[in-house]
Formats: C-alpha cells, structure tokens, sequence
C-alpha cells in the first residue's frame, strides 16, 4: 500500500508558517503583475500589435508545459534555485515583451515569463507546503492559494492605474521591477534543499514512473480534468450566460467577481475542512457542489436574483477547492519522493486539458442553440467526479 507522504511530522524540517507566507507572497506578486494582469494590459498591446491574443495562449502554453519539468528540478536543483531562476524568467520575460517592436519578440516575452511563472508559483509552492507543513497543511495550502486568488483582484487595478498614468509598455516594467526587487529576498525564507528527498533514494528513483501505472493517480488525474474542465466552462461564460438571462452587464459583472472573492473565505474554510476529515472527503464534498453551483448559473432566468446569488454561493465556494484538496489527495496516495514530478505533471496535463474548455462552450453553445446543453455537461462532468475520488485508496488521514 502507498504510504502517505508523510508518516510521521518532521519538526526539523517544519519552518512554521513564515515559509508559507513567502510563498504566498512570491506568488501573489509573480502572478498578480503577469498572469493576472494580462487582461488589463491587452488593449494597450493589441493597439500596438493588431491581435495580441496569440501572445496570452503562449504564456498559458508554456506555464503549463512548465510544470512538467519543475517537478523534476525540484528534486534535482533544490527549491531555492528553481524559484530563484523561476522569478527571474517572470520578470525578464515582462521586461523583453514590454520592449518588443516586433511580434516575434512579443511572443519569445511572453513564453519566457510563462515559464518562469510555472517555475515560481503554483507546483512549487504545493511541493513545499506539503513536505514542510504537515500538521496543518490543509490551512497553509488554503493561504497559499489564497493569494493566488487575491492577486486576481489586487494587483490588476494598480497595473490600470500605471497604465492610465503612463503606457502599457511602463506598466509592464514596473510589473517586472516590482517582482525582481520583491522576491528574490523572499526566496531565502522558503526552506532549501531537493523537494523530492528520501530515506532510500536509490530505491525510490523510479517512482514517478512507477506511479504512472498506478489507478490511484490515473483516477486522481481524471477527476482533476473533469472538475478543470467544469470550473473553465463556467469560469469564461459566466457573464455572457447571466447576460443572456435577462441580467445587465454591470451586474453580471458583479456576480462574477464575488463569485470569484467567496474563494478567499471558502479555502480558509475548506482547508480546515479538509485537515479534520481527510482529502479524498473534502474533494468528494467539492465535486458534488461544484455540480450544483455550475447547474444553478441556469437559474438566474427563473429564480431570478436568487438564483444569481446561489450560484454565486455554491460555484464560488466549490471552484476554489479543487487545486487544494486534489493536491493533498495525491500527496496522500503517492511516495515522497515521487510527489514533486507527479504534481507538476499533474498540474500540467489538467491545465492543458483544461484550456479547451471555452472553445467546447462555443460549439455545444451553437449546436444547442443556448448555454443550456454546455452548462449541463459541465454540470455533469463535475457529477461524474466524484466516483472517480471515491473509488481512490483512503489515506491514513481518512482512515483514521
């Protein structure tokens, strides 16, 4: 039987919760002045550019594609040099896109602030938070992706104010200032060392691909695929189909974004949730109402305003869950030294898999005439989840 990630607490290696906190810090800067704030510099760039689209779906390219190696890194390199290199890529690769005359340029940016961003935030900070905070790990993940959340309503209104003041181009210098003076220092708070580290690593060398055939991470990895797919769905038509209800731009604007702020309180939540009953619990519980919050965006045109506000209740509390209890799940069901690489190939496969779920809505919008059928399927692969978790091995945490 695999064992849990971690036996036994390691109070050597627990750093507390300033690790934590230097993590979330690094991520709500590193993701806040890029990935977050990309919708804001748009405009800018495409009035110089024609079309800058192509330049976002290569950052989101290459984030993904980045966290097939990061895993890998961070038991070869250690933890400190992969964020270190990860920061500088972020910030590099804002200032090169920020400069750029031509569209080549633009995209080369792009791809290397992509990359740096999967290489300084998400995979890592999960690696970190899972190996060195064990006794509470579910609250420490829930403030690390909390800022995650937070830099989505944080730092994009300070990057419009730059650009009201000054240009895009300004606005994306001082987005790559701010992280390369911010983060470096952060990054010596993190605990160091390889993050894949074993008792036996002679023996343990081949896990990851060991656990490749493993049902446990297949199964994990398909309900994370079918609850990304679902909360995308949602997550890039949710305006549009209030809209479509009868309910005005402004307001469904306003559903969306609480929507999005009830994430903060409900990982909080969540992650003490998740510490007292056990991941694979918690995640069950998450599919089922990530079910129902995507099936109660259609009640806006019969329950009216509260059907709007149901859904924001139950979507915006059950979309922020997945990415928390998952990753404590998979760190449950697989060896130590294994978790790094299979969470960033993890992370990976569901982001790239995920990404193809506003071109879906799109056709299944045209072929049934609505949002009804993609807003039902959507439900349903949430649905369809949860059997998938439940079938999953228990923990010693659920056991117990």
């Amino acid at each position: 039987m695999p064992r849990p990630l971690h036996p036994s607490p390691r109070p050597s290696t627990d750093g507390g919760w300033p690790p934590v906190l230097a993590l979330a810090a690094i991520t709500l800067l590193v993701q806040g002045g890029t990935l977050m704030s990309l919708g804001v510099l748009l405009p800018g760039m495409a009035a110089d550019f024609g079309q800058a689209g192509g330049g976002i779906t290569i950052f989101l390219l290459a984030m993904s594609l980045a966290s097939l190696t990061v895993g890998w890194a961070l038991g070869k390199a250690g933890v400190r040099p992969v964020l270190l290199i990860g920061i500088l890529l972020s910030a590099a690769g804002f200032a090169l896109a920020a400069m750029a005359q031509q569209r080549p340029v633009l995209m080369a940016g792009m791809a290397l602030s992509g990359l740096g961003v999967g290489a300084s935030t998400i995979v890592p900070g999960i690696a970190v938070i899972t190996r060195h905070h064990v006794a509470r790990r579910g609250l420490a993940l829930a403030i690390f992706l909390g800022a995650a959340v937070a830099a989505g309503a944080v730092v994009p209104p300070l990057v419009g104010a730059a650009m009201t003041c000054w240009t895009w181009r300004a606005a994306m210098l001082l987005c790559a200032a701010a992280i390369m003076l911010a983060c470096p220092p952060l990054v010596l708070i993190v605990p160091g060392g390889r993050a894949d580290v074993a008792p036996e690593p002679a023996a343990g060398r081949d896990a990851p691909w060991r656990a490749l055939g493993s049902g446990n991470f297949r199964r994990i990895l398909l309900a994370m695929t079918l609850l990304q797919l679902a909360i995308n769905g949602v997550l890039f038509a949710a305006v549009d189909c209030l809209m479509t209800q009868g309910l005005g731009q402004s307001g469904a604007v306003l559903a969306y974004s609480s929507a999005n702020l009830v994430g903060l309180p409900a990982l909080l939540a969540g992650g003490m949730l998740a510490d007292r009953i056990g991941a694979r619990r918690s995640l069950i519980a998450t599919a089922l109402l990530l079910a129902a919050g995507t099936m109660a965006l259609l009640g806006a045109g019969m329950m009216g305003m509260a059907g709007v506000w149901l859904f924001v209740l139950l979507w915006g509390v059950a979309s922020a869950l997945p990415g928390q209890s998952g990753s404590m799940l998979l760190a449950d069901v697989v060896k130590e030294e294994a978790f790094a690489r299979l969470l960033g190939l993890n992370t990976a496969v569901v982001s790239l898999l995920g990404a193809l779920a506003p071109l879906w809505t799109d056709q299944m919008r045209a072929a049934g005439g609505g949002y009804g059928l993609p807003i039902s399927v959507y439900a349903a692969l949430a649905l369809a989840a949860a059997p998938l978790i439940a079938s999953v091995r228990p923990s010693k945490a659920d056991a117990g």
